[in-house]
């Protein structure tokens, strides 16, 4: 193989590296978002939908509840439409372009939330979100033969 030849299948390695690493990101993302907003304790539905995606930066704002409800009454509906919202940011990150996909949630309740003060879902279901994200791309195949 000459030198030419080698750097030529170098080059056609690392293309498919980052493209694979680019799909690791967003299948992590994809769990994470899913896990996090399918877990957020609702009573109105303002905690659930505000799990908001942002590439390379951190979301500032604050939504009403998407579907408002009460006593949980529009749950799944709100969880419907937020990961609905988050989807096309995450399949909009390019490995080229972007460093990060934040996924931020800024209800005022949403730290005591995760922090076990509703019997609907655990402490740390913030943390086990991430941990499913992980395990989602845990032993994805970054380098091809």
């Amino acid at each position: 193989m000459s030198l030419d030849d080698f750097a030529k299948r170098i080059d056609r390695i690392a293309v498919r590296v980052e493209g694979n690493v680019e799909r690791a990101v967003k299948d992590c993302a994809g769990a994470v978002l899913r896990s996090v907003v399918e877990n957020t304790p609702v009573d109105t539905g303002m905690a659930r939908s505000n799990w908001t995606l942002e590439l390379d930066r951190a979301f500032e704002g604050l939504f009403p509840a998407r579907v408002p409800g009460e006593k949980g009454s529009t749950a799944e509906e709100n969880a419907t439409a937020t990961i609905e919202a988050g989807t096309p940011t995450i399949e909009a990150f390019d490995i080229a372009a972007n460093r990060e996909i934040h996924i931020t949630n800024n209800a005022p309740h949403i730290q005591p939330l995760n922090d076990g003060h509703s019997r609907q879902a655990p402490a740390g279901f913030v943390q086990m979100a991430v941990m499913e994200g992980l395990a989602t791309v845990r032993g994805a195949k970054i380098v091809e033969d």
